[in-house]
């Protein structure tokens, strides 16, 4: 088993591990030491050389804020030459989240995620709203394979975010997608959005976003081929006008609905509108079965039952 141990001055280290926790869920592998505002090198390296001795012989890669602060020279200091021990200077969320998520990732590797993770997000943007506008969205590097079978939904999520850091991250990496599908009429008439979704969808893989009947059309068409999709969705009215329009669904995994007034909490990340409640019923009445989890690492549970408890 590969433990992470996080290492910084102050509580950088267990906010990081406290957000990556609010993404892909708890991490039992995942430990942060940290350089006390009161403390000084004496006190880190007590305390980290404490959480070392619990992992004793696992493998470990710490991962410091900082290269010559510190946390990063005490840990030099005490592991350089424990080959079952690596050591990463550069501390950010992604290259956190591609350790947890990756195993098999190895340091040339978790590297390369911490330096490429930092972008000019205007310029990025800009990027993407001129790679919208070579293509429309719907035909942006399409394979079609007209005697494939049909396309594999490998997920089917409400999420109002629609695409962010647990969709792309997590969820849509960890199923192997090949294709984002958001199908959102707001969302596909909207081409500041489409360049945002553009951005935040990962460079290796393709993003549509549609129109909610195009989408059915366009799936059960088989436009796709045998791509792997995740079918993103915003609320659960348009999933149901997904299934009136042909579109055809077995399970939709409920992940995030926001507090808007007069919502009730069904989960602590999903808050339903009274409306809402029967278009929930409409669409368990077609076959499809509904479920809450927000990420991976989450038990999957019948969201029917706890949205009429």
């Amino acid at each position: 088993m590969k433990h992470i141990v996080l290492v910084s001055h102050g509580e950088m280290a267990q906010g990081v591990k406290a957000t990556l926790e609010m993404l892909i869920g708890k991490q039992d592998t995942v430990h942060a030491v940290s350089l006390r505002a009161d403390g000084d090198n004496i006190q880190f390296e007590e305390d980290l050389t404490e959480k070392m001795k619990a992992l004793y012989e696992e493998e470990i890669i710490i991962i410091a804020d900082l290269l010559g602060g510190t946390p990063c020279n005490v840990a030099v200091k005490n592991y350089l030459t424990n080959e079952n021990i690596m050591i990463i200077a550069g501390m950010s969320l992604p290259l956190v989240i591609e350790a947890a998520m990756n195993p098999l990732a190895t340091i040339k590797e978790l590297v390369k995620v911490g330096s490429d993770s930092a972008v000019d997000v205007k310029v990025q943007l800009k990027q993407a709203a001129d790679t919208m506008d070579q293509a429309t969205v719907e035909d942006n590097i399409i394979e079609c394979y007209p005697n494939a079978e049909d396309a594999i939904i490998v997920n089917t999520r409400i999420d109002e975010r629609l695409i962010h850091g647990q969709v792309a991250g997590i969820w849509s990496t960890s199923l192997d997608t090949q294709r984002i599908i958001v199908a959102n009429d707001a969302a596909a008439a909207d081409p500041l959005q489409k360049s945002s979704l553009r951005m935040a969808t990962p460079t290796s893989m393709r993003l549509s976003v549609l129109p909610v009947i195009k989408a059915a059309q366009n799936i059960q068409s088989g436009k796709y081929g045998k791509q792997r999709i995740f079918l993103l969705f915003k609320n659960p009215t348009d999933v149901l006008t997904f299934i009136e329009a042909g579109g055809k669904l077995t399970t939709v995994n409920v992940g995030n609905m926001s507090h808007k007034t007069g919502t009730r909490e069904v989960t602590k990340s999903i808050k339903v509108l009274p409306e809402e409640e029967i278009v929930f019923e409409k669409i368990a009445t077609t076959g499809v079965s509904l479920t809450a989890q927000l990420v991976p690492n989450d038990p999957s549970i019948d969201f029917l039952s706890k949205l009429r408890n």
